[in-house]
């Protein structure tokens, strides 16, 4: 499995707090199925992006060797979770914020109430520069869940959405859990990822999640959503 969405690098973001929490989350992720996982911290400050690029590679060579010291086989990418705003306007080259150097970008909006044009104007700014956005966890916004126009004119660009395992499993509510699951099962969302903060509660442990995943999502909505939609992600290969 290929977890396209992470919060596993150091002390970087919410995520892992230090060197040791990212090597016990990266441990988790490989005994627990997955083979290959992106670490896409939060990004906001669009007037420093290669300081932020510097300080996150920097800490993916570190955790890089302590993988390797520790012999954990687990193959660690970059990328970055962008949170989208006006400000995305000003930003030059966005190349460094993709996952893995691919055309792909995994993007975020304001979990609380916002201009619904304004999400469509960022969209469209980033597509206009060549790239494929990924939206992470639709499921989790209140404005989708308020505005299914919005979620319309989003699939009728070339978006790819990404779903929330958790969301899957009920523990963001039932609300976000009955949208997480039409979208899966309707092919809307083709990616799962973890989104995992932390060792405890939002965990890289996806094969023990998988155990608690409704019956309405099959073992080819997994396959496609944890195997092959992100493997042409990180082999920056068409998909839609």
């Amino acid at each position: 499995m290929i977890d396209i969405h992470s919060h596993v690098l150091f002390d970087i973001d919410d995520g892992a707090h230090d060197i040791e929490e990212s090597i016990e989350m990266c441990r988790d992720a490989y005994e627990n199925g997955c083979k290959t996982l992106v670490l896409t911290p939060h990004f906001f400050d669009f007037k420093h992006i290669q300081s932020f690029v510097k300080e996150r590679n920097h800490k993916i060579d570190i955790l890089k060797h302590a993988l390797r010291e520790e012999e954990i086989p687990l193959n660690i990418l970059s990328g970055a979770e962008l949170f989208l705003s006006n400000k995305i306007l000003t930003a030059d080259n966005l190349d460094d914020l993709t996952i893995n150097d691919s055309r792909y970008m995994l993007c975020e909006m304001p979990l609380g109430p916002f201009e619904t044009d304004n999400v469509l104007m960022w969209f469209d700014e980033l597509l206009d520069r060549g790239y494929t956005p990924i939206l992470a966890h639709p499921e989790r916004y209140v404005v989708l869940h308020q505005d299914f126009s919005l979620i319309d004119e989003i699939l009728d660009r070339p978006i790819l959405l990404q779903v929330n395992i958790d969301s899957i499993n009920g523990k963001n509510g039932r609300g976000p859990q009955k949208m997480a699951i039409d979208m899966i099962t309707r092919k809307f969302a083709t990616l799962i990822a973890s989104d995992a903060h932390d060792p405890i509660y939002r965990h890289t442990r996806l094969n023990q999640k998988l155990e608690e995943i409704p019956d309405e999502i099959t073992a080819d909505d997994i396959r496609l959503c944890l195997e092959q939609t992100p493997l042409k992600i990180i082999n920056n290969q068409d998909i839609l």
